[in-house]
């Protein structure tokens, strides 16, 4: 929640009335009606004054509440992980967009509706909708995980629509753009994983098999130098793809599924264990 005290007594160790406060952003009574009797304005309104006294609206919420919101959308991250889209939708369903204040978590709520409309809805449209929403503003180029995120989302729809075209053509971008991303959290490590894991199964399906094992054992050396599990099951599935593929060892490819099953079976992913039983 916002905390509304803070932002008053933030205003006026500024020496700022209402007046100047709010002027060229918003009327006086919409400010009022804000400080005294919560009715709280739109984000963009509720941005703007922030900016003006040099704070970010995350500045006037209470902790709790925005821990609250990342926790949500972070374990969303994981049920996509374990392609578990309903869960995903129940997720989001208790996160109100409009409450949204901090930069991150529009961004990360944007990415996270475009993969349930195409997972889930297989509305490509809507997909694309969210995509292009983080694309075309300015906060994703301020958070470049982001910006690779919503690349991805629309090379996976066009992917699902057989316009290899198109979807290699933003995994090109990707590449081109992934190197130096900073990974300071579990967080961004983890939608850093999701590029790499995502890019190494397109390029398997489109037979670019040298590219799709740079990505796939360069996000598998990501897991083991950072201690982590999450998509090492994805990763080593696709690389044993790869290598039937190629005509590898068959005691490669066992190999890779075995380790595959492992880590699948620690991150409880059903969906992948059931695709491993059939291959072998």
């Amino acid at each position: 929640m916002i905390n509304i005290n803070k932002f008053v007594f933030i205003r006026k160790k500024l020496g700022l009335s209402q007046t100047e406060l709010c002027n060229g952003i918003c009327t006086q009574s919409t400010l009022s009606k804000f400080e005294n009797n919560g009715r709280i304005p739109s984000i963009k309104i509720l941005n703007s004054l922030c900016d003006r006294m040099n704070i970010n609206v995350a500045d006037i919420m209470d902790v709790d509440s925005n821990k609250k919101t990342s926790h949500k959308l972070f374990e969303a991250d994981f049920a996509v992980i374990q392609l578990d889209f309903p869960k995903v939708a129940q997720i989001l369903s208790s996160v109100n967009k409009d409450e949204l204040v901090r930069q991150e978590d529009i961004l990360h709520y944007y990415y996270l509706r475009g993969l349930l409309a195409l997972n889930l809805d297989h509305a490509k449209t809507d997909a694309l909708y969210y995509f292009n929403s983080i694309l075309d503003t300015n906060l994703s180029k301020r958070n470049k995980i982001y910006y690779l995120l919503a690349l991805k989302g629309c090379s996976q729809v066009y992917d699902l629509q057989d316009d290899v075209y198109k979807a290699r053509h933003y995994y090109d971008i990707i590449l081109s753009s992934i190197s130096n991303v900073p990974l300071e959290d579990e967080d961004s490590l983890l939608q850093f994983l999701s590029i790499l894991c995502n890019g190494g199964e397109f390029y398997g399906r489109n037979d670019d098999y040298e590219q799709s094992d740079k990505l796939l054992n360069m996000g598998y050396d990501l897991c083991k130098k950072r201690h982590v599990i999450y998509f090492a099951a994805r990763f080593l599935y696709q690389l044993a793809q790869n290598n039937i593929a190629e005509n590898g060892s068959p005691q490669k490819t066992a190999q890779y599924l075995n380790d595959s099953a492992a880590f699948a079976r620690l991150n409880n992913n059903h969906v992948l264990l059931e695709k491993i039983d059939k291959l072998t």
